[in-house]
């Protein structure tokens, strides 16, 4: 059996043109997802300041007392390149005592409950980074998004929050 017979098929079942095509339209297709989606990390991309609000639910009293202003401010997954994400610029007590979720019904719904002992806080963190029409970068390779749940950690706690804002 030949490889491509008389009428360039390959293997007699499949045109050489047509398989060419099909590879041609791939490349292009990966190229553009590519093109699209890479975050911008050239040297000529300018950097800005970005700061982002974090909300800490359901803090016990001597966590909070342990995020600090001036603090830094890392990913503890290690994904903002082993660089800090920022530093704290302030931070704001929201309710005292803060709001846990509990669940109190035998059908499984959650509700939210004041908890002494505890505070929400909303801690706002200044970090520098690239920003697009579409996303915000801090160090270039952080990918920063609303609503995104991430643990954070400084040089004296660890602590989770959401974001909830995001300013440039």
């Amino acid at each position: 059996m030949k490889i491509i017979d008389r009428e360039g098929r390959l293997f007699g079942k499949i045109s050489v043109i047509d398989l060419l095509v099909v590879v041609v339209v791939a490349v292009m297709a990966v190229a553009l997802r590519v093109k699209n989606t890479q975050t911008p990390t050239g040297s000529n991309v300018e950097t800005q300041p970005i700061a982002f609000q974090i909300r800490v639910v359901g803090a016990e009293t001597y966590l909070a007392d342990a995020i600090q202003v001036g603090d830094s401010v890392y990913d503890t997954s290690y994904a903002s390149g082993n660089g800090p994400v920022g530093k704290i610029t302030q931070v704001e007590v929201l309710n005292d005592p803060g709001i846990i979720m509990s669940d109190c019904f035998q059908n499984g719904t959650l509700v939210p409950m004041e908890v002494e002992g505890t505070v929400d806080l909303i801690v706002t963190i200044e970090g520098s980074g690239v920003v697009t029409d579409r996303t915000y970068s801090i160090n270039r390779v952080y990918e920063l998004g609303m609503n995104a749940s991430r643990t954070y950690r400084s040089n004296k706690v660890t602590f989770a929050g959401a974001v909830i804002n995001i300013m440039t």
